[in-house]
């Protein structure tokens, strides 16, 4: 191998590093975003927000469909507990996502050893 083409694979491996961590700061901001909308509507309902009003019911329905299939996985005879469980659990299983495909995005970036 040349210098030159050395020159370019570093160059195509800082690419892709490039793009998979533009891709990670995409899917954290995401997740976030997801687990903050859960944890937004958790903080409505136990702080008593009218649940009639329009954004109380914009973040309960972005909440709903971003329970994972996880909403009332727990059923307790505590209202506050209960929305605790059942949005909590979700927002903190789109963190652990979040978490989970970063790594793996910081894996597939690693530089290569050269050592087959």
């Amino acid at each position: 191998m040349t210098e030159l083409d050395g020159r370019r694979g570093s160059r195509a491996g800082g690419a892709v590093r490039g793009v998979l961590g533009l891709v990670g700061g995409v899917v954290r901001l995401i997740t976030g975003l997801f687990a903050a909308i859960l944890v937004v509507h958790v903080v409505l309902v136990i702080l008593g927000a009218n649940p009639e009003n329009t954004a109380a019911r914009l973040v309960a329905a972005a909440a709903d469909a971003l329970t994972l299939g996880l909403r009332d996985l727990f059923l307790v005879g505590n209202p506050t507990a209960q929305v605790l469980l059942s949005y909590g659990i979700p927002a903190l299983a789109w963190l652990v996502i979040g978490a989970v495909v970063v790594g793996i995005l910081r894996l597939l970036g690693r530089p290569r050893s050269g050592l087959a």
